[in-house]
């Protein structure tokens, strides 16, 4: 007696095309979310690779968060002067927090190895922001033109760190 299995072949087309269904949809999906090199072409994602290329959006990311934050920064200032004490506190400290946040963000990250140098210039950057942002609120509470004058030059010290960052090749949009 001879085991046989039959499968009918409707069973079997049934499965063909779900198959081909499956195929296809990975195929997409790979093609939409896989990280392209210079040329345009799909990165393999080894594990490694994949760490980095994470690392490199969120450095991205915050990158855009402290331009938006240095924005912040500078409308403060730009009240000095004017408005009425309350809003422009409450200004100072909302860009604290935001300050705050980012330096949180770069601090707690997980770091592939290749990243090290560029990971302790980001964290240089935030914390020069963070500092300007402090000194912000510092000038706000104790409006004197020499605590002004302290906060602009850690704006400044700051801005020149994000620009040396942002010329870093590793930071250009892929």
């Amino acid at each position: 007696m001879e085991d046989e299995i039959e499968i009918p072949v409707r069973k079997l087309k049934q499965s063909g095309w779900v198959l081909l269904g499956l195929v296809i949809l990975f195929t997409i999906l790979g093609g939409l979310v896989s990280p392209l090199d210079t040329e345009g072409k799909p990165v393999l994602l080894l594990p490694e690779v994949k760490a980095v290329e994470d690392y490199r959006r969120s450095a991205r990311k915050w990158l855009r968060e402290i331009t938006v934050l240095e924005g912040e920064i500078t409308q403060v200032f730009s009240q000095e002067g004017g408005g009425d004490l309350f809003t422009l506190s409450k200004s100072a400290q909302t860009v604290l927090q935001h300050a705050v946040r980012i330096a949180q963000e770069v601090d707690r990250v997980e770091v592939p190895p290749l990243c090290i140098a560029l990971h302790q210039e980001m964290l240089g950057v935030s914390l020069g922001y963070l500092e300007a942002a402090h000194s912000a609120l510092g000038w706000v509470s104790v409006p004197r033109e020499e605590n002004l004058m302290k906060a602009r030059k850690a704006l400044a010290s700051a801005r020149a760190l994000k620009e040396s960052l942002e010329v870093n090749p590793w930071l250009a949009n892929p």
